[in-house]
C-alpha cells in the first residue's frame, strides 16, 4: 500500500525553494489480526490473505485478542464472535473503550440478525456470514484497507496544510525584517510584528495608514519609488537605503536616535483581471532589513583596517597612506619632512620574562607616552611588535626632529609600572628627512631604520640621523653577503690551528681550530670578519658541519703523515651544538674519516649554561660519553653559575684573553686570573690560558699554576700544512733532547 505526498501550497511571493520540506509517510505493509477459536478455520483464513502483502498476527481467542491489542497496533481485526470466555462483541467494546485506531471485519456463522446488529452498533466496518466466498472476503478487505488509507492520506494532507500555513505565519511574523503589503494608493494593508519592535509602532494603526507614517521627511521624495514600486524581477527595487521615524525614543532604549537606517526591497503586485490577459496593479509587497548595527559595523571594521587595534594608533597603511600625501604636499611647497623610526631597546626581555599581557600594557603606555611629545599636525604609528614611527610635515629644520626625539628618550626614562612591577626601557631612533634622505616612502622607512640599527649598534638609547655611509656600509654588508655564500660553495673556507705550548717543555699539546676565508679580493680574512654575518644570515649551521668534516679530515692527514696525535679543540655556537642531529654529524665525521673521538675536544662559551641548560647538559653528556672532550671557553665573561658548571660535563677551562691582557707588570697582582685558576684547580679541571702574547704574560700564569698556553707569543694561527711541520719539529727536538739525556 502506497500513500503520496500532498503538495504543500506556497504563496506566489514566497520562493518554493525556502518552503521547509515535510517528511513523507513511509509506506509498509498493512497489519492484519486473525482471531477465531477454530484452528481449522484460522488456518485456512490465513492461508487464504497469505501472498497478498500483509503482516498477519493470529490469535485463538478473545482473551489473546484484547492482550495483542493492548501492545501492538494492527490496521484490521478479521474477528470471529462466537468465542468462549470473551466473545468478538468484547473485543469490540475493548477496541472503542480504548480508542483503538484499527477498523474490524467480522466473521460469524450466527444467522441471527442480533449478532449482526450488534457489530454495526459496534461500529465494524464489515459483516460476513461463515461459510463466506473467498473474493468476497478478499475484496471487503481490500476496500476497508483501501479506505484506511484514505482517510490516513486526507489526515496528513490536512495536517501537512496545517503546519505549512503555521510555518509562513511563524516565518512572517518571526522574521528579523519588515515585511509589508501596500496597496496601490501606498497605504499599509499588512505588516509583521517586526516593526513594534525594530520602530515602536503599534502594527495595527499601521493599517490602513500611508507610508509616510513612518518615513523621515528628508527621505519622504525617495521613498516614493520604493514604496509605490510597480516593476517586478530583475527591475525592482533592492537595497535602498531609507531612515524610519521611531515612535517612542525614550521607550525604544536600543536606539541611538530617533532615525533607523533601513535597506528596502520592493516589488509591485498585480491581479489577472481577466480582460485579455491583462494584470491590475494592486499595491507593492516589500522587505525593510534594519542595517543600523551593519553600517556601524562597517565603520568599525574601517576604522580597525587603518589602525593599530592595541595602542588605538594608526597602522602601517594609514602610516604610508599620510606619508605619500605629505611627500605630495612637501614637494609643490619645496618642504622638508623628517620620517622618524622608534624601536623599543630589550623589549623582547619583557616579553619573556613577564609575558605578552604585561608587553601589550607596555606597549600602550608607551604608545600614550609618545603620543604625547609629538605636534598636532604628526602622526604616530605602530607598524609592528615594538616598532613606531612618526611622520612630522612642515619642518622648520632637522634641530626640530632632534627636540621630538629628545622627548621621546625623556618620556620613556621614566620609569613603567606593570602591575606592581617596575620596569626601565629605553628606544633606539633613526631619522631620515625627505629629500635628502629619500624622496619615496620605501627609501625613507628604509633610511630611517639604517639610522636606528647604527643607535643599536652603537650601545642603544639614543637617536642619529641618516647619512650616506650608512648605505655603503648596508650595501658592503650584502655584497660582503653574496661573496660569503658563493665562497662556501667554491671551497674558499680553510681551517687554520693555533698551537697550544706546555710552557714547561715547549712541546705543543693540542691546538685550536679556528676558521679562515680566503677571499679572492680582499685575501685572508679572519673568523671574526665573517662568522657573526654567517650567523646573522643562517649559515652558521652549514659551516660548523663543514668544520667538524674538515677538522676531523685535517687529522687523518696528519696521521697518514706519521704526525703525532695531538687534541684539536673545535668553536661550536650554541645554535648549532642544540641541534638534535648535531651528535650524528659529529660521529659520522668520526667514522669516516676513522678518527677517535678523544682526539677531539667541543669548546662553548658559558652563555649556554643560561640560555636552555638542561637541553644542554644533555647534549653535552651524550658528546662525553662518546669519548669528545667539552671546553669553556671564554671563561669568566659571562653570567653562568657555578652550580650548573658543577652539573656540566667540563674536561677544560679557558680563561679569556680579556682577563690576561690585564698582566702588564711584574709585581701586580690580578684576582680574576687567580680565581679562575682555583676554581679550574678545584674542579679538577685542564686549564688554558688564551692570548699569552708576552714573557711576562706567561712568566705569571706558570708561577700561579697555569702552564698550557696559546698566543702570539708562541705561534699565530697556522694552515695545516705549517702545522704539521711545527709538530714534526717539535717531535724530533724532543726526540733529540731524549737522545742526549
Amino acid at each position: 500500500m502506497t500513500v503520496q505526498n500532498a503538495p504543500i501550497f506556497v504563496p506566489d511571493f514566497i520562493d518554493r525553494n525556502d518552503a521547509t520540506p515535510i517528511a513523507p509517510i513511509v509506506p509498509v505493509a498493512p497489519r492484519l489480526l486473525l482471531v477465531d477459536d477454530e484452528p481449522r478455520l484460522l488456518s485456512s483464513l490465513a492461508a487464504l490473505l497469505d501472498g497478498n502483502g500483509y503482516e498477519l498476527t493470529m490469535t485463538g481467542g478473545g482473551h489473546e485478542a484484547i492482550a495483542m491489542l493492548s501492545r501492538l497496533h494492527f490496521d484490521l481485526v478479521l474477528l470471529d464472535l462466537r468465542m468462549p470466555g470473551v466473545s468478538g462483541h468484547d473485543v469490540m467494546d475493548f477496541i472503542n473503550e480504548r480508542g483503538i485506531d484499527t477498523d474490524v471485519i467480522v466473521l460469524s456463522g450466527d444467522s441471527g440478525i442480533e449478532a449482526a446488529i450488534g457489530a454495526i452498533n459496534r461500529r465494524a466496518y464489515g459483516y460476513l456470514r461463515k461459510p463466506y466466498r473467498h473474493d468476497e472476503l478478499l475484496s471487503l478487505v481490500a476496500n476497508a484497507l483501501e479506505r484506511r488509507r484514505l482517510a490516513a492520506e486526507n489526515r496528513n494532507f490536512a495536517w501537512r496544510l496545517e503546519c505549512s500555513e503555521k510555518l509562513y505565519r511563524f516565518l512572517i511574523d518571526s522574521s528579523p525584517d519588515i515585511i509589508y503589503t501596500l496597496d496601490s494608493e501606498g497605504r499599509f494593508t499588512y505588516i509583521n510584528r517586526r516593526v513594534t519592535e525594530l520602530i515602536g509602532f503599534d502594527r495595527t494603526e499601521l493599517i490602513g495608514a500611508s507610508y509616510t507614517t513612518i518615513v523621515h521627511d528628508d527621505d519622504v521624495e525617495r521613498a516614493r519609488y520604493v514604496f509605490n514600486e510597480r516593476r517586478v524581477g530583475e527591475r525592482a527595487t533592492r537595497n535602498v537605503e531609507l531612515r524610519l521615524k521611531c515612535a517612542d525614543p525614550k521607550r525604544v532604549r536600543t536606539f541611538e536616535t530617533s532615525l533607523r537606517t533601513i535597506s528596502f526591497n520592493s516589488i509591485g503586485m498585480y491581479l489577472n483581471n481577466g480582460k485579455r490577459g491583462t494584470s491590475e496593479y494592486t499595491g507593492t509587497y516589500g522587505i525593510a532589513r534594519d542595517v543600523t548595527e551593519k553600517r556601524r559595523n562597517e565603520e568599525v571594521i574601517a576604522y580597525q583596517a587603518y589602525h593599530d587595534i592595541l595602542t588605538d594608533l594608526p597602522n602601517r597603511v594609514l602610516f604610508c597612506d599620510r606619508l605619500e600625501l605629505a611627500i605630495v604636499q612637501a614637494r609643490r611647497k619645496n618642504e622638508e619632512l623628517a620620517l622618524m623610526f622608534v624601536d623599543l631597546d630589550r623589549f623582547k626581555t619583557v616579553n619573556d620574562s613577564l609575558g605578552h599581557l604585561k608587553g601589550d600594557e607596555l606597549l600602550r603606555q608607551v604608545a600614550a607616552r609618545l603620543r604625547g611629545c609629538i605636534r598636532k599636525g604628526d602622526t604616530l604609528a605602530r607598524i609592528g611588535g615594538d616598532e613606531f614611527v612618526v611622520l612630522m610635515p612642515e619642518l622648520r629644520d632637522r634641530s626640530s626632529a632632534s627636540v621630538v626625539a629628545q622627548k621621546f628618550l625623556l618620556v620613556l626614562a621614566a620609569p613603567f609600572i606593570l602591575d606592581g612591577t617596575t620596569l626601565h626601557i629605553s628606544a633606539s631612533i633613526g631619522i631620515a628627512v625627505f629629500p635628502e634622505d629619500g624622496d619615496k616612502i620605501d627609501d625613507l622607512i628604509r633610511h630611517a631604520d639604517m639610522a636606528m640599527y647604527k643607535v643599536k649598534g652603537e650601545g642603544k638609547n639614543g637617536f642619529s640621523f641618516y647619512d650616506r655611509t650608512l648605505l655603503d656600509a648596508a650595501h658592503d654588508k650584502v655584497l660582503l653577503e653574496q661573496d660569503l655564500r658563493r665562497g662556501f660553495k667554491a671551497g674558499e673556507l680553510e681551517m687554520y690551528y693555533q698551537p697550544q705550548i706546555d710552557a714547561r717543555t715547549g712541546a705543543v699539546v693540542g691546538a685550536e681550530a679556528v676558521m679562515r676565508w680566503n677571499h679572492p679580493q680582499r685575501g685572508v680574512l679572519s673568523a671574526g670578519e665573517f662568522l657573526p654575518l654567517a650567523e646573522e644570515v643562517g649559515l652558521m649551521v652549514p659551516f660548523s658541519d663543514w668544520m667538524v668534516d674538515s677538522v676531523c679530515g685535517d687529522l687523518r692527514r696528519l696521521r697518514d703523515e706519521g704526525r703525532e696525535p695531538v687534541r684539536v679543540s673545535v668553536n661550536l655556537s650554541p645554535t648549532c651544538l642544540m641541534r638534535d642531529n648535531f651528535f650524528g654529524t659529529l660521529t659520522s665525521a668520526l667514522e669516516t674519516h676513522g678518527i677517535p673521538a678523544t682526539q677531539l675536544e667541543v669548546e662553548i662559551t658559558e652563555n649556554i649554561c643560561i640560555r636552555d641548560p638542561e637541553t644542554a647538559i644533555k647534549h653535552l653528556k651524550k658528546l662525553s660519553s662518546l669519548g669528545v672532550r667539552i671546553a669553556i671557553d671564554d671563561f669568566g665573561t659571562g653570567y653562568s653559575s657555578l652550580a650548573y658548571l658543577q652539573r656540566f660535563p667540563i674536561d677544560t677551562l679557558k680563561i679569556d684573553q680579556a682577563f690576561i691582557r690585564e698582566i702588564g707588570h711584574d709585581d701586580g697582582h690580578f684576582p680574576v686570573v687567580l680565581a679562575v685558576i682555583s676554581i679550574a684547580r678545584g674542579l679538577k679541571l685542564d686549564l688554558i690560558a688564551e692570548g699569552v702574547e708576552s714573557e711576562l704574560q706567561a712568566r705569571y700564569l706558570e708561577q700561579a699554576g697555569c702552564v698550557i698556553m696559546q698566543g702570539f707569543l708562541y705561534h699565530k694561527p697556522l694552515p695545516l700544512e705549517r702545522f704539521g711541520e711545527l709538530l714534526h719539529a717539535r717531535s724530533t727536538s724532543i726526540t733529540r733532547r731524549v737522545g742526549a739525556a
